[in-house]
């Protein structure tokens, strides 16, 4: 056996697959691997947010009494429950090398699961925001008079209720411009790149 001309072979052979390798797909991976770190940072803040939020209200039902403690706990649980949901779907999108699936098919599964997270985050600002509003007057209510028997009662407390709903719905769309403002872009970029690959 001859290893000189073994050798030889190899390295024809190396680098005979090494002129096939298309430049253009590896800038593209590089460029996908960039937008798809700057969706993730945006979205791993997002969650954060949430936590930054929801800590101190957890910290006040401790501190609080009467039903103004169930109020905040319930706050938190909602809180916690659509942040474990988002965190759920966050950790199907694949950042490492997964050598069973294509580039493309894997940058589809990540844009899905980025949409999922931005949409679940949006129906939670369509039940949420419009009561938001209603829950601060309720929890100032419970502070003051303790219960929630003795504000149910209280002369227009309802038409307030209703009142702060309403102010509530504009606020929806201005949480959808400033998410769009922050996710629409790099998303476009994504889908075009999934496009290139395509």
């Amino acid at each position: 056996m001859n290893l000189e001309q073994e050798w030889q072979n190899l390295s024809t052979e190396f680098n005979s697959k090494a002129e096939k390798i298309d430049i253009t797909k590896i800038s593209i991976d590089e460029k996908s691997h960039t937008l798809l770190q700057d969706l993730l940072f945006k979205l791993k803040w997002k969650l954060r947010w949430i936590r930054i939020i929801d800590i101190p209200i957890l910290v006040m039902a401790f501190i609080a009494k009467g039903d103004l403690r169930f109020l905040l706990l319930f706050v938190f649980i909602t809180y916690e429950t659509f942040r474990a949901l988002g965190v759920i779907k966050f950790k199907k999108i694949k950042t490492a090398v997964d050598y069973n699936s294509n580039t493309k098919q894997v940058l589809i599964d990540n844009y899905n699961a980025i949409k999922e997270i931005l949409k679940g985050e949006s129906i939670y600002g369509y039940i949420f925001l419009p009561l938001a509003g209603p829950t601060g007057l309720l929890a100032y209510k419970l502070y003051v008079h303790q219960s929630f028997e003795k504000i149910i009662g209280l002369p227009g407390f309802l038409p307030q209720i209703l009142i702060l709903t309403l102010v509530g719905i504009p606020f929806i769309f201005i949480a959808k411009k400033m998410n769009d403002s922050i996710f629409v872009k790099p998303l476009n970029d994504l889908k075009n790149k999934i496009t290139e690959l395509s």
